[in-house]
């Protein structure tokens, strides 16, 4: 999965460690994005967009949805900038991998029940896509703190910290192991 990423980020021009815009890698396949809001006048009702919005915002993020032979991304436009990037990433990974549009399947809460390996996998491209393995070694090596990663990637401090945390452990462990005498390496998770 880590090569479809560099080779994703490659075709856009970038290298393993520049940061990322997923919007760009969304129209370089030609995957229009669209908010909630641009539903609005193609039937979806007022009384929805304000459940996904304002209500229950945290109950929606992002989908891709295939429309005949093309695929579209709607987003919930309220959502903080860093998370919608995360969520179109996401969503971008399923489209990589060519996850299936199988049925939809209700559970007894009559919410979406997901195929919890394609999510993981996604998961894992978003991360790729935004913060590269590559990346994340220099940083952790370099003893960067999850406020500042997050802002050169464009990321909240929460996805920083999740992408950062193997590659802080690696760092850490050789900091002890060969003494690099670097202080900031057991203080970068704040």
């Amino acid at each position: 999965m880590r090569e479809v990423v560099l080779e994703e980020r490659e075709e856009l021009g970038l290298g393993p460690i520049d940061p990322f815009d997923p919007y760009a890698l969304a129209d370089a396949h030609g995957i229009l994005v669209f908010k909630l809001g641009d539903l609005l006048g193609g039937g979806m009702s007022q009384k929805a967009f304000g459940h996904f919005t304002m209500d229950d915002s945290a109950a929606w993020s992002a989908a891709l949805v295939p429309l005949g032979s093309a695929r579209v991304i709607v987003e919930n436009e309220s959502h903080a900038r860093v998370r919608r990037r995360s969520n179109i990433a996401h969503e971008l990974g399923h489209f990589l991998l060519e996850h299936p549009f199988d049925d939809v399947i209700l559970g007894e809460d009559h919410k979406r029940q997901f195929d919890e390996k394609q999510e993981k996998e996604a998961d894992f491209m978003a991360g790729e896509l935004l913060i590269p393995l590559a990346a994340t070694s220099r940083m952790a090596f370099d003893g960067w703190d999850n406020a500042r990663v997050a802002a050169a990637y464009d990321v909240s401090p929460q996805f920083a910290q999740k992408q950062m945390y193997g590659q802080r452990v690696r760092a850490q462990r050789a900091d002890r192991k060969y003494n690099f005498g670097r202080p900031n390496l057991s203080k970068s998770t704040a």
